[in-house]
């Protein structure tokens, strides 16, 4: 796969008349003003006797931006539970959280399990 890199000399997309208004005659009929809100998801962290607290501690911190006195109450919560919810987000930003843990996991060893549990979209 190649990657288009910026170039300044490339042409720049914005409109240059200052009278320009898109047109929003494309859209659906009876839908100018809905509303879109994006689906949530939860993600679920899992107990196993392999990976270490202060690994479920760090990828709160850092992945999900709890504190570490929170991240400390989620993980009593998962070990104590077997499992918990540490977060709802919308799917996507969920996805990726899910993903950079799951890495994060693989490069150090362990055998975390993360799951994201897609929630019902609203339109």
């Amino acid at each position: 796969m190649t990657h288009a890199r910026y170039n300044p000399s490339m042409p720049d997309d914005t409109p240059s008349d200052p009278q320009f208004e898109p047109d929003d005659t494309h859209g659906e009929p009876g839908r100018e003003d809905s509303t879109m809100i994006a689906a949530r998801a939860k993600v679920w962290f899992f107990d196993d006797d392999k990976t270490p607290v202060d690994f479920v501690l760090f990828v709160l911190e850092q992945y999900f931006g709890f504190d570490e006195s929170k991240a400390r109450v989620i993980t009593d919560r998962i070990r104590k539970q077997g499992k918990a919810m540490v977060a709802e987000l919308p799917a996507i930003p969920a996805e990726i959280a899910r993903r950079k843990v799951d890495q994060a996991a693989a490069d150090a060893g362990y055998p975390f399990k993360v799951e994201v549990e897609a929630g019902p979209q609203i339109v």
